[in-house]
């Protein structure tokens, strides 16, 4: 169900300051009001089932500048984000136990957005109602899909990060986060519900909801990101990730088909689903990909190879011929090894062919019943010739 215009999963405001925690930077523009952020971390000991804050408090964030040269990164400390940057600062906060980290988010005069992490890496967003988020946090959640209440989603926070950044160069600041600190969160988790008078998030990750977020945030900052669709197809682990294999159905051929090609590599249900697409969109020249990517492993897209065979061979140039036999005869699943590709349709060629196995091609019908049509006038005209001087004759000998 898509939430209203005032509830737009506006958690999501909160990646904008966290970019500034991971950079000590401001990431939003001039027009927008700075995000306010405070956060506890705790001490070491209960990082170590969240592997990817251990990683941020003990590794990352002692290498800046900000770093306080007393601190000691397995103490515990706190984190202030505002218009003047970031401050770190050693803290007395004794936090509940099991929870690794907790603060708040607050954007203008409105209402602190509240979010506690525990050590084995759920995190709860408590997000008041209304609460506005800037328009291009908001676009970045539609990328992913996941601006919808009540429906739970799973991405890869490693490969989404990788497609919105795209290539970074040596010296870029993101480089370090985005290589190790999103491959170090895995997968990410969520469910956004409404609850009284808040909408509340809930997700978890091996570096909980935050730093993900902030993460996928500080990678689409300065590039926009590729295509929603690909994202989802990427990086989704869940439904999502079918669902828009299938939705590139409508899509240009630059985008569809490098994307419905490294799908060929997904999991089952998504060969499934790329396979599909392409049959729909009738690509003759993938057959071979198609039959290269299933297996007895993988039965879905073993059924869909065989439907795409029957139905592409038709159309299929000899070349993707000879190459999709190839493929079947080195497939390791029988059902495909024993499609007979002689008893398969095929179209007649456009340049005329000479007769196999002793019966005549439909031109060469054609060339014969003109000759025995010529015949048959030569035949009937000489006859009529001859009854002609016959009667001549008789008249004579009158």
């Amino acid at each position: 169900m898509a939430p209203s215009a005032d509830s737009r999963w506006p958690a999501l405001a909160l990646l904008g300051c966290l970019s500034a925690f991971a950079l000590g930077q401001e990431a939003t523009p001039a027009t927008t009001p700075t995000p306010v952020l405070h956060a506890a971390f705790a001490a070491a000991p209960a990082r170590h089932q969240v592997p990817a804050l251990a990683w941020l408090c003990e590794r990352h964030l002692p290498a800046r500048r900000e770093w306080p040269a007393t601190l000691d990164p397995r103490q515990a400390f706190a984190v202030r984000i505002d218009a003047d940057g970031m401050r770190i600062l050693p803290t007395t906060i004794v936090l509940p136990p099991g929870t690794v980290a907790t603060g708040s988010c607050t954007i203008g005069a409105g209402q602190p957005l509240l979010f506690e992490c525990r050590t084995d890496g759920t995190e709860d967003w408590f997000v008041p109602l209304p609460f506005e988020a800037p328009a291009a946090w908001l676009q970045l959640l539609a990328a992913i899909d996941g601006h919808n209440t009540d429906v739970p989603h799973t991405l890869d926070a490693a490969v989404i990060a990788g497609h919105l950044a795209g290539g970074l160069v040596e010296g870029d600041p993101r480089a370090e986060l985005l290589r190790l600190g999103a491959s170090a969160c895995g997968d990410v988790t969520w469910l956004a519900f409404r609850q009284e008078s808040m909408l509340r998030v809930r997700g978890r990750s091996e570096g909980g909801l935050m730093l993900p977020a902030a993460l996928l945030a500080l990678a689409a900052d300065r590039t926009g990101g590729p295509d929603g669709l690909q994202l989802r197809a990427f990086g989704a682990r869940d439904v999502d990730r079918a669902e828009a294999a299938r939705r590139l159905l409508g899509s240009d051929d630059q985008l569809a088909l490098p994307t419905l090609r490294a799908l060929l590599f997904a999991d089952d249900a998504t060969r499934l689903a790329a396979i599909d697409t392409l049959v729909r969109r009738h690509c003759t020249d993938e057959l071979p990909a198609i039959v290269a990517a299933a297996s007895a492993a993988m039965p879905w897209s073993t059924l869909a190879a065989e439907h795409a065979v029957r139905e592409l061979w038709l159309d299929a140039d000899p070349l993707v011929r000879q190459r999709t036999r190839a493929a079947l005869q080195r497939s390791d699943s029988v059902q495909l090894r024993s499609i007979d590709t002689e008893r398969l349709p095929r179209r007649v060629p456009a340049t005329a062919e000479l007769p196999t196995h002793g019966e005549p091609s439909d031109g060469g019908l054609q060339a014969r019943a003109l000759i025995l049509l010529g015949l048959l006038t030569i035949g009937i005209a000489g006859l009529w010739q001859r009854e002609r001087l016959r009667l001549q004759g008789h008249d004579s000998a009158a």
